[in-house]
């Protein structure tokens, strides 16, 4: 009789403590308002002396890829290869700093689109969805309603256009459509757009579709200024703003409480000599409540239940033992089929 009263008492005690962890942790799920993450990082330029627009980008899908997010939920556009040109006295390398502190080629960088397939209408066509059935996989944004997405774009650009490979352009009329087609085909929650060009505000000055925070390094009318040459390369190598983007985010971990916020003083115009831009009227949440690893890192999917699941035990060798309310079933499985190598051109002799 004690010891049936010690264990109702532990019962009677327990049983609120375990309700209520999960009702707060419930609660916790509930205020997250994404699922998954994907980055779309975007260089529209070509030829040897934008080198620093391929460092830009490959900084940034560095940054991503550290925190995170895998290459299957990143869609890498780059418009040439300086990794490979002739030109480049350090070959299979791209540096965003002239003491080579960090390779942003790295060794396992996968190119989703490359060369003359980055054009305004494949950026268009992957953003809203609407590619041919025959495209990879590897080239497609499969997005849902719970994607937080990173749209990073470098390149050249000027009041209210982008240019892509100096032959043609997207307008910051297009690239609003293009927005508000995701919005209503439900491909995200949040966007965080990032833009690092000349007169880059110009991109954002007409959107309207909801829950996107968008962030230029120059406002209409400014340069977006370059940070410094390497000697053994002749060009410039990085632009500040994303300079010092990478710089904040070398020091992000995927547990860090830094937010975005935070990211957004990453360069003054002390600095940054061009004035940085942000539109946050569209984007719903105070910056200063959102972790930068919402965007630039990613998430793993956790259901919590209050429910006791029935998991499959073990039955001995070859059998698994499936527990339900009718007792414990056994299933034989069967062992698989041996194979063996044939020869890959047999040879027949005449008898």
């Amino acid at each position: 009789t004690t010891m049936k009263l010690l264990v109702l008492v532990v019962v009677l005690c327990v049983a609120p403590i375990y309700a209520n962890n999960v009702g707060s942790f419930s609660q916790l799920l509930k205020k997250k308002t994404h699922t998954n993450n994907w980055a779309v990082l975007v260089d529209t330029s070509r030829f040897w002396f934008n080198y620093r627009h391929v460092a830009n980008v490959l900084s940034m899908y560095r940054s991503v890829k550290r925190l995170g997010i895998p290459d299957s939920q990143i869609i890498l556009m780059v418009a040439d290869d300086m990794a490979c040109n002739p030109r480049n006295p350090r070959p299979a390398t791209v540096f965003n700093n002239a003491h080579q502190h960090i390779n942003v080629y790295g060794e396992d960088v996968e190119v989703d689109y490359r060369g003359y397939e980055v054009t305004v209408e494949n950026f268009v066509r992957l953003l809203t969805g609407r590619l041919t059935p025959s495209t990879p996989r590897s080239k497609r944004l499969l997005t849902d309603d719970g994607s937080n997405i990173l749209i990073y774009m470098t390149g050249h650009g000027g009041d209210g256009f982008l240019k892509f490979q100096d032959s043609e352009e997207i307008t910051n009329v297009e690239l609003a459509d293009a927005f508000e087609q995701m919005w209503q085909k439900k491909r995200y929650v949040e966007i965080l757009f990032i833009i690092d060009t000349c007169q880059a505000a110009s991109m954002y000055e007409h959107f309207y579709s909801p829950n996107i925070l968008a962030i230029a390094s120059s406002l209409v009318g400014e340069d977006s200024l370059s940070h410094h040459v390497d000697p053994a390369i002749g060009v410039y190598i990085i632009d500040r703003f994303t300079y010092y983007a990478l710089e904040f985010l070398e020091r992000v971990t995927p547990n860090s409480d830094r937010t975005l916020a935070q990211f957004l003083q990453v360069c003054p115009k002390r600095v940054c000599i061009s004035t940085v831009g942000v539109r946050q009227d569209l984007y719903k949440r105070d910056p200063n409540n959102v972790l930068v690893t919402e965007f630039f890192g990613s998430v793993r999917n956790v259901e919590l239940t209050d429910h006791i699941l029935d998991l499959p035990k073990c039955g001995g060798r070859g059998k698994v033992g499936l527990n339900n309310s009718s007792g414990t079933i056994l299933k034989k499985i069967s062992s698989p089929e041996k194979y063996m190598y044939a020869d890959q051109l047999p040879i027949h002799r005449a008898s």
